[in-house]
């Protein structure tokens, strides 16, 4: 009976122990999810080294921030259509995008790819 109760009892300490260790494994998941999502926000990379690619990209008069990056993503101009829109709204840049037809290229940064598509690149020549 007592070795029952021995077993027992080392049997819950080892279950505990070991949902402790899921927990803090989580947790360090759960962190280095979020590190690497908040840096990929907060970073200004290209997609490809210099020279890059060009590519044609045409944005309609009815298209939003949403389908935008949706296209630029489908075309390799961005890693993450997500990340893109938040950069747009922490750039106060969703309301400027322009309609037109752009030549964008892989190597250009994410900030010159929003300059490019709100004019203010035009406006700075």
């Amino acid at each position: 009976m007592k070795t029952q109760k021995v077993m027992l009892a080392a049997g819950l300490f080892v279950l505990r122990v070991a949902i402790v260790i899921l927990v803090i494994a989580g947790i360090y998941k759960i962190g280095e999810y979020a590190y690497i999502y908040g840096y990929s926000i907060v970073s200004d990379g290209a997609m490809e080294e210099a020279p890059g690619r060009d590519i044609s990209v045409t944005v309609s008069e009815n298209m939003d921030a949403k389908e935008i990056a949706h296209l630029l993503e489908r075309k390799g101009l961005i890693g993450d259509e997500t990340i893109f829109r938040i950069q747009l709204k922490l750039n106060k840049c969703e309301e400027k995008l322009r309609p037109g037809n752009y030549v964008l290229n892989t190597s250009m940064t994410i900030k010159e790819i929003m300059k490019t598509l709100s004019g203010e690149e035009e406006e700075e020549k």
